[in-house]
């Protein structure tokens, strides 16, 4: 009878070595996939901050070209009250000398 208990108590520390190194197998497995995962998070998170500076660059860029954009508008603004101001006179000036080619008797 104690033959049947050393048999029995041999199975069972073999179940339970092989439970354990296969607990360990998938642990040691279950790190490494961690690791490669937290890698390429890390590398993600990576490229995104370049894309993000890129991006500041480019809209920094685009600031600048909407300022210098509302300068030239308002520039352009300026010059077209001044040639409204000079198309006036000028329609000012024909009148006065359409009025005064009127009066002035013709062939």
């Amino acid at each position: 009878m104690t033959l049947w208990v050393w048999i029995a108590l041999a199975v069972s520390g073999l179940a339970v070595i092989g439970s354990a190194t296969f607990a360990v197998a998938r642990a040691l497995r279950a790190w490494r996939t961690f690791r490669r995962f937290r890698r390429r998070v890390f590398e993600g998170l990576e490229d995104v901050t370049r894309r993000v500076a890129v991006i500041e660059r480019r809209l920094g860029a685009a600031n600048a070209g909407a300022a210098r954009l509302q300068r030239a508008q308002a520039e352009l603004q300026a010059s077209l009250a001044t040639a409204r101001v000079l198309s006036a006179a000028l329609a000012d000036v024909r009148a006065t000398v359409g009025y005064v080619t009127g009066l002035v008797p013709r062939k």
